[in-house]
């Protein structure tokens, strides 16, 4: 599954090698330093504006320079721009099979784009090739040179490792939402988060069904009663070293399919329903991101891990649970069952007194059909919002905040229990739903709530994203973690 990768840091341009040797050009700064090597570019330059990219080859054609203007990636902006210019220098080594990448990010203005062009070549060149039969050419990625010039090749060196740490997290959190429903269960994934637990260094616990049952945790044994494969809640812990400032919990949804239980989805893309579980993915990913870059705060992930199956045990719309806090919640639609098991997840949380509380889940169509499939929703506490939305810019995933109007609760009234799990109509999902999750949060406690629906998963290329799993929410929830 991972790819690997092979990257190295040098003052100057190895010229004598056959390689893709690439310079990124922009209007407003200078990405490389324009000296006597370069005179043949340079001509090239004072030819015409390059609308897009120019390919120079060397004597045996085999090699050669290789210009991309960035104003093509618009309406992308300058550090998206930058890994999707890497991740097409990649394509192109890829299709010349050519053993070797270069960067020349040697002028002043280039600090900092050395990690964006190894983000760029790590997440566009991951690919889901487990079931092909070229999947280990596939995963092979050419050796990538930096040139630096005079720049601080340390500092350089120390950024691009922390990135390729963070990279092949999210490519493997990728990897585990890419994954056949059939391949991942509740327990494949609760094995993962043993894995990663030990890797790591974390502190985990795990809730098997009878756990679950004999602490009161209704809404995974509900939802997971009609599978074959039982429920499961694994809790990662990380505490720092030295003093911790703060804690954070971070509570994430992974039904490994969703089949709508009773209140049975279309069958049209119901393949895709195995990436329901891209929540929990993204607190995995972001515990093992957290782990590596030590930052001094305690974190907590929980999973609340379930299969949502329409067997005769399945729970049915009409049901009433109970949940832990003793709060009863009437089951109008079985293919509401994310927010069931985020209760679970929420109340665990609550028990260990966090100072921040964040939830992330693929939770709602209506997300999918408010912000398509770009774009993150995320309701809450307006400080912890901001703190989020600045955590998504940092690393190209956007945020954009609904708003949680509180007069909409009445919709999730029942005549038979405390709550509803859905409303009387289709109308405010993602705000419902988060309105849903809200009743178990204490009202002291700052929380938000993250429906990634949308950009967890892309059917068509996207930026420098094959088709598929995306990874998304791992780096937000790290980020957020880290600016604190």
């Amino acid at each position: 599954m991972d790819s690997t990768m092979q990257w190295q840091v040098r003052s100057a341009v190895p010229l004598d090698r056959q390689e893709l040797r690439v310079y990124l050009l922009a209007d407003d700064r200078q990405f490389f330093a324009a000296d006597d090597r370069l005179l043949k570019l340079r001509d090239v330059l004072a030819r015409k504006e390059i609308k897009k990219a120019v390919f120079v080859a060397g004597e045996d054609l085999s090699s050669g320079d290789y210009l991309i203007p960035l104003q093509s990636f618009s309406p992308l902006n300058i550090w998206e721009s930058v890994k999707a210019a890497a991740a097409q220098a990649l394509g192109v080594a890829r299709e010349m099979k050519l053993s070797g990448v270069t960067l020349v990010l040697d002028a002043p203005d280039a600090l900092g784009f050395h990690k964006k062009a190894l983000e760029g070549i790590m997440l566009g060149g991951y690919r889901f090739a487990t079931f092909k039969k070229e999947a280990r050419e596939e995963s092979l990625l050419p050796e990538i040179t930096f040139v630096v010039g005079a720049l601080d090749a340390v500092a350089i060196n120390a950024d691009l490792q922390r990135t390729e740490k963070v990279c092949a997290t999210v490519n493997r959190v990728r990897h585990l939402v890419d994954q056949p429903a059939a391949n991942l269960g509740p327990e494949e994934l609760t094995a993962a988060c043993l894995d990663i637990a030990k890797r790591s260094d974390l502190l985990v616990e795990v809730w098997d069904e009878s756990r679950l049952r004999r602490e009161g945790y209704a809404g995974l044994l509900a939802v997971g009663r009609g599978s074959e494969r039982p429920p499961r809640m694994v809790q990662l812990q990380y505490h720092p070293a030295g003093e911790s400032r703060f804690h954070v919990a971070l509570v994430g949804k992974g039904i490994t399919f969703d089949s709508g239980g009773i209140s049975l989805k279309p069958s049209a893309s119901m393949e895709e329903m195995k990436r329901d579980m891209a929540g929990a993915a993204a607190v995995i990913g972001a515990m093992e991101i957290i782990a590596a870059l030590k930052p001094s705060v305690s974190v907590t992930g929980i999973v609340v891990l379930a299969e949502n199956m329409p067997d005769a045990r399945a729970q049915r719309p009409g049901d009433v649970l109970v949940m832990k806090n003793g709060t009863s919640v009437e089951v109008k639609n079985t293919d509401a069952e994310g927010r069931l098991v985020l209760v679970d997840g929420i109340l665990r949380a609550v028990e260990l007194n966090p100072d921040y509380l964040l939830d992330i889940a693929t939770l709602t169509g209506a997300c999918l059909v408010a912000l398509g499939t770009r774009i993150a929703g995320v309701l809450g506490e307006q400080k912890v919002v901001d703190r989020l939305c600045k955590a998504g810019e940092n690393c190209g995933e956007m945020l954009w905040q609904l708003p949680l109007e509180q007069g909409y609760k009445e919709d999730l009234k029942s005549d038979i229990a405390d709550l509803a799990n859905v409303g009387s109509d289709r109308y405010a999902g993602t705000i419902r739903g988060a309105l849903f999750l809200q009743e178990f949060v204490p009202p002291e406690l700052p929380w938000a709530h993250l429906d990634i629906a949308g950009p967890s998963f892309v059917n068509k290329k996207w930026k420098y994203f094959a088709p598929g799993a995306t990874g998304f929410g791992a780096r937000v929830l790290a980020g957020f973690v880290k600016n604190l």
